[in-house]
């Protein structure tokens, strides 16, 4: 919002703050000020024209005048011809820069010669007027332009949308004035005293259909208006803000919609026939002629103002053209109304149609504002236009809205706010802001909002003005206090503990992807994974009708676009979750699913065993990794069947006793399904039990001694798994054997058809010494002689 300076400060009956303190008392109360434009005029002068003649050989209309600048005539071209002789007009010398950042020189123009500048008030300026020279009321030749038109400086402040209050230059005012420590000069009511008779009730009435939509509408009848120019400070006001001066009565609406915030509408009352004023809602096949010329087509969400039953306005939005004031017109009816916010804004946007009044609508000012408007138009319509205004105004208000109190101890605003604030001191804050204080018993106050701050119900909005003016700056920079009294390690969210998961994996090769939880029940239906599948009731597409039941589908969804695209072989991997019903059987809506965190790893692009083994044991691998970086957990792993899965090579992953899912190579009709040539291993597990694990993981000193490794190669059948050879290495090497890998599978003509060589790294270490050979040896010899007994196993060198 634009904001002037001088018009800031005489509501705010301050005079000696620059434009910059202006602005950084406004910011220090929470205000945003976007911008700040200073408009210096000491370097422009006075000058009154006292010749002019057209310019004898230019084919553009020029004039060249000759201008009394009181100790000095110059000579000066110009092209606008509103200025005659005697004209008090600004004029720029050379070398000034003016305030639109025109430099002016010495030159000549069509043979001319041209020593400065008559300037336009765009160009200074002080509006967006540029056709033609600014004329001056009073001055004298030679005198600074700032002794006639004060400098002035706009402000762009921000107003948030919770403030409607604030949409104003009043509003603003009562902010500055507060933060400054004193009392806004004019009250928010003006006064309004006399009026002529009949009163205004009898020569119109009011009558609201919707008063949902309606919350108020006054209508003031006012007579003898002579329509003609706004006076000069007038129109340099509203030019100063970006706003066109039209004529007196329609500029008085718009200053006091600048001023106090509350738009206005002024009707010619001798074109109001009937003279009854309604607010009701459009009927089918209604249109009004606007004041912008457009003939708008009305639908029966919107909502009119009535004459009788003809439509004259749209109701916070625009006026119509047939009962717009014109230059003949010599008695008005005064508008000032309220309208609700979501309405307004509705009709706004399906007319495609914004004005400055549905802007303030939009954001729910108070009722209360509809008086306070009427009053200040009134009287200045009885200043400027020497109009006449009844007493006794025409008003519907038929469900009044009041404040609501506010019932604290005042500790609780020191509590809010982390600072003591002295009692003094903020009863003037509640005060200077506009709210009633008065202390009960027990040491409780009662606060009531003035009625233009509908939005302030609670405490800790009594709090937030406290602080604002009191100044956050005094609020001092402390460390959070101390809750408990013993320390416990944070809990990370769920998705950062995933995040090391994810990296292990990424570095092992694997893409992460993110699909969408919803998929074609055929494709689910045709992989047997439809048990427990949720359909929805009203898909947009069928092949986005289910929400998943695991995260392999889309895996393999995903490798089957990539092969589209030219890549053979893909690495891919995802968590998220699956939604599944209570039990297979259930039917009810009305039972929460479940909803598994899953993480499902697919390889595929696999020509052959050896490759499909190679990628077995790399994705089980990165698999395992992945889960050590997320929990401490070691998996098991046991043969198993799954319809997803081939036969003989799918096992079960379990934590503890706890299974968890599958890994294996995918069935051939299931990588088939999707058009993926060769083998494919994949893996699904559910990381909830593994989150539930303790996160926080013991630590123990680093062992001093040196470590002592032994590969041994052990030749079993091939249908004993590495886990149980393992687990035996393990329990037979004791607390001097550290660790054992399985590192190789060979499968080839050095073994027995039917029989497999495995490799396991070993590493022995004690605490407390370094070891000998001969302890390792015979440890050795230990594991050698239990795997030989309980699994007939033998040995490679």
């Amino acid at each position: 919002m634009r904001v002037s300076f001088q018009w800031l400060c005489e509501l705010a009956g301050i005079d000696d703050l620059t434009p910059q303190e202006v602005a950084q008392t406004l910011t220090m109360a929470g205000w945003t000020v976007e911008e700040l434009k200073l408009i210096d005029l000491s370097q422009i002068r006075v000058g009154r024209i006292i010749s002019q003649e057209p310019h004898p050989a230019s084919k553009k209309p020029l004039w060249v005048h000759m201008v009394d600048l009181g100790d000095e005539q110059r000579q000066v071209v110009a092209g606008a011809a509103n200025a005659v002789v005697g004209s008090l007009v600004p004029v720029a010398l050379p070398g000034t820069t003016v305030p639109s950042g025109v430099k002016v020189r010495d030159g000549s123009i069509a043979g001319f010669e041209a020593r400065g500048m008559l300037c336009s008030q765009a160009e200074l300026e002080l509006s967006d007027e540029h056709d033609g020279i600014m004329l001056l009321d009073s001055g004298e030749p030679g005198q600074p332009l700032s002794a006639i038109v004060p400098s002035d400086a706009i402000l762009e402040v921000e107003v948030t949308p919770n403030r409607p209050d604030c949409l104003c230059h009043l509003g603003l005012a009562r902010e500055l004035a507060a933060a400054r420590g004193r009392r806004l000069k004019h009250d928010f009511m003006p006064l309004f005293t006399g009026g002529i008779e009949p009163p205004g009730t009898d020569l119109v009435s009011i009558a609201i259909e919707d008063p949902r939509f309606c919350r108020r509408y006054i209508g003031a009848v006012v007579s003898d208006i002579r329509v003609g120019p706004s006076p000069r400070w007038l129109q340099r006001r509203l030019r100063g803000v970006g706003v066109r001066p039209i004529s007196n009565v329609v500029d008085i609406t718009n200053y006091v919609a600048l001023e106090y915030g509350q738009p206005l509408h002024a009707f010619d009352l001798d074109r109001l026939s009937a003279r009854r004023i309604g607010v009701r809602q459009a009927r089918e096949a209604e249109h009004l002629l606007c004041l912008d010329g457009q003939d708008r087509q009305l639908a029966p969400d919107s909502f009119v103002i009535t004459d009788g039953d003809q439509p004259v306005a749209l109701a916070g939005l625009i006026g119509g053209a047939e009962t717009a004031v014109q230059v003949g017109t010599t008695q008005i009816l005064l508008e000032a109304a309220n309208f609700e916010g979501i309405a307004v804004r509705s009709m706004s946007r399906r007319l495609k149609l914004r004005t400055e009044a549905s802007g303030r609508f939009e954001k729910n000012i108070s009722p209360e504002l509809a008086l306070a408007g009427a009053r200040r138009a009134a009287e200045l319509l009885r200043e400027v236009c020497g109009a006449k205004v009844h007493t006794s105004w025409a008003e519907a208000y038929p469900r009044p809205q009041e404040p609501v109190p506010v019932r604290f101890r005042p500790e609780r605003i020191d509590a809010i706010l982390g600072v003591h604030v002295p009692l003094e001191e903020m009863e003037a804050i509640l005060d200077r802001l506009g709210f009633q204080v008065r202390v009960e018993t027990e040491g409780e106050w009662y606060v009531l909002p003035p009625v233009f701050r509908l939005d302030v119900t609670t405490v800790q909005d009594v709090a937030e003005e406290v602080g604002r003016i009191y100044g956050y700056h005094n609020v001092p920079a402390t460390l959070p206090g101390r809750r408990r009294s013993s320390w416990r390690a944070a809990t990370p969210s769920v998705e950062r503990r995933l995040d090391p998961c994810r990296q292990v994996l990424a570095g092992a090769g694997f893409d992460e992807v993110v699909t969408p939880t919803l998929v074609a029940s055929e494709m689910l239906r045709r992989l047997g994974l439809d048990g427990r599948a949720l359909r929805l009731v009203n898909p947009l597409s069928d092949d986005q009708d289910t929400l998943r039941t695991s995260l392999l589908p889309s895996l393999l969804k995903v490798a089957q676009l990539q092969r589209k695209h030219g890549r053979e072989a893909s690495r891919l991997f995802e968590i998220g979750r699956a939604y599944l019903r209570s039990r297979e059987d259930s039917e009810e809506p009305e039972e929460q699913p479940d909803e598994p965190q899953l993480l499902g790893v697919l390889s595929t692009g696999h020509e052959g065993a050896d490759a499909a083994r190679k990628a077995f044991y790399e994705l089980k691998g990165g698999l395992e990794r992945a889960v050590n970086a997320l929990a401490p957990a070691r998996l098991r792993f046991e043969r198993a069947e799954d319809r997803l899965y081939h036969p003989g090579r799918t096992a079960r992953i379990l934590s503890g006793r706890e299974a968890i899912g599958c890994i294996g190579e995918l069935h051939p009709t299931t990588s088939q399904a999707f058009g993926l040539p060769g083998r494919a291993v994949a893996a699904q597990l559910d990381v909830a039990p593994l989150l539930e694990l303790d996160p926080i993981r013991k630590v123990k000193a680093l062992l001093r001694y040196p470590a002592v490794t032994r590969d041994l190669a052990v030749v079993v059948p091939v249908d004993l798994e590495a886990a149980t050879l393992a687990g035996a290495i393990r329990s037979t090497g004791g607390e001097l054997l550290t660790d054992a890998v399985a590192f190789d599978d060979y499968r080839g003509s050095q073994v027995t058809e039917g029989r497999k060589s495995v490799a396991f790294g070993l590493t022995f270490r004690s605490p407390a010494r370094t070891l000998t050979d001969e302890e390792v040896d015979t440890r050795l010899e230990q594991i050698r002689a239990v795997l030989s007994q309980r699994f007939a196993a033998s040995f490679r060198d």
